[in-house]
């Protein structure tokens, strides 16, 4: 029997439109294993077990600098533990560990 995964991630209000579209492909580049699913208005985005969303990852999608204060802006919620949230990246994950 396989161990059932635990996934993590946020809900992205689609309005937001080019800031929701860089945080989803940088999550897409800094993590494996990412699935999105589009429910229109919003768009669900996990990871399994951890997701990191780093800064420089998203400017380098939205081509322009971003304050990782503006992720509340887009983020409608999230599932797993804040491990750490700071002017360079956010981390959301289950455990403990590194």
């Amino acid at each position: 029997m396989s161990e059932k995964q635990a996934y993590v991630g946020m809900d992205l209000d689609t309005s937001m439109g080019n800031i929701t579209d860089a945080l989803i492909a940088a999550i897409e580049e800094d993590n494996e294993g990412v699935i999105v699913e589009d429910f229109a208005v919003y768009k669900k985005v996990k990871a399994p077990g951890k997701m990191v969303v780093n800064r420089e990852t998203v400017e380098e999608h939205l081509g322009a600098d971003f304050d990782m204060d503006r992720v509340h802006m887009a983020m409608s919620s999230c599932f797993g533990f804040i491990k750490d949230w700071d002017e360079e990246q956010l981390i959301i994950q289950w455990d403990e560990e590194e």
